[in-house]
């Protein structure tokens, strides 16, 4: 109690005095509160379908992965992340990861595996939509509600085909080109600006006419205008490559790759001091995608989903990105955003490629057969 005969002045200074006991007291409950919520379990934060997957992929405790060695880095980048994954989610899944073959040629083992009642090699097929597209006709994979595992970052419009493929990462087709050696010094702004007498003898295309099957489609060029254009395009290029063979554009073996697969080449060696850049040609300007599916055949089923989840957090799309130089644009963080809003403010129009779309697109296939013919034809 506070002594009323007290002089004004001193009376102050206790007021004072008993405001700062208060105000030091409210601080160290606010301190204690904050330890108390750091110490609160990380499984907290899971919706109840990610528990039930965390759990049964503690019990699994095994991942197999097979993809080539240039993508998401391989056997380094599974190894990233599987620490990464197991640190995020308490778990302690070994993730066994062996180098494959192309896509398409991975989910043809795994349908294959699946019709002879075997396990899939790989828990998880990685691939664009051209090679989820064929697989999906045998009935080969799971549906998964994505979304519930992870709402507060997986959407619907993330997923495709009835919530059997998930949306990894962005792919922006377009022309990998070395900078230093674009002739005149002017960057084409066109597909058609390739076929200038400059470029004859300087360029490459691909042996499987990579993006120019979605330019095929009525409702893109049509195949009459695509047919036209590869046509006078392999009178141009000098040889094919790859994609993946990027170090022949740094190199200067080829000035430009028209057109490559998804671009992430030009970002990786830029990275080691190369001078590589992707443009996209204002005239056929698409967004194609990476997808994770999930094996109906898959050994490992919970491991795999719980997988999934991870590459779709903040910290598993900035692998994605550090491994293999991609993610999502749909996610607000994602570099590629960045990249898909400078272009279309400067009145790009991208044409969305998603397995949907591929599946009411089926003739499509025949036309890029012939440019195949067309390309391949007399070409090393």
């Amino acid at each position: 109690m506070i002594n009323n005969q007290m002089k004004p002045r001193e009376l102050d200074t206790i007021r004072g005095l008993l405001h700062l006991r208060s105000t030091i007291f409210s601080g160290l409950w606010v301190v204690a509160v904050v330890c108390l919520l750091a110490l609160k379990p990380a499984s907290a934060q899971w919706s109840p379908e990610l528990k039930k997957v965390i759990e049964g992929a503690k019990k699994e405790g095994r991942l197999n992965l097979m993809w080539s060695q240039a993508t998401l880095g391989g056997s380094q980048g599974a190894e990233m992340a599987q620490a990464a994954m197991n640190k995020m989610f308490g778990t302690n899944i070994q993730i066994r990861f062996a180098p494959g073959p192309a896509m398409a040629q991975v989910g043809s083992q795994i349908a294959i595996e699946f019709s002879a009642g075997q396990k899939a090699v790989s828990d998880v097929f990685l691939g664009a939509a051209a090679q989820v597209e064929p697989l999906v006709k045998r009935d080969i994979f799971q549906s998964v509600d994505w979304s519930k595992l992870l709402p507060q970052r997986i959407t619907d419009e993330m997923t495709e085909i009835n919530d059997r493929a998930v949306r990894l990462g962005t792919g922006l087709s377009g022309v990998t080109y070395n900078s230093r050696l674009v002739p005149g010094g002017a960057v084409p702004k066109r597909l058609e600006d390739f076929l200038k007498p400059e470029w004859k003898g300087k360029i490459a295309s691909t042996p499987y006419a990579a993006s120019f099957d979605v330019l095929a489609a009525e409702e893109f060029w049509g195949p009459k205008k695509t047919l036209d254009f590869v046509r006078r395009l392999s009178e141009q290029i000098a040889g094919l490559m790859r994609c993946g063979e990027a170090e022949r554009i740094a190199t200067g073996e080829f000035i430009a790759l028209v057109m490559d697969c998804t671009g992430q080449d030009a970002f990786v060696w830029q990275e080691k001091g190369a001078p590589l850049d992707q443009l996209i040609p204002v005239d056929a300007a698409q967004k194609r995608y990476y997808y994770f599916t999930l094996p109906k055949n898959a050994a490992n089923p919970n491991a795999a989903k719980l997988y999934v989840a991870f590459m779709m957090t903040e910290e598993g799309q900035r692998l994605a990105w550090k491994t293999w130089k991609i993610d999502l644009h749909m996610f607000p963080e994602s570099n590629l955003r960045r990249k898909v809003s400078e272009l279309e403010k400067e009145g790009v129009k991208f044409f969305d490629a998603s397995i949907d779309w591929w599946m009411k697109n089926p003739q499509i296939n025949k036309t890029k057969d012939e440019m195949v013919k067309i390309l391949t034809s007399g070409k090393r």
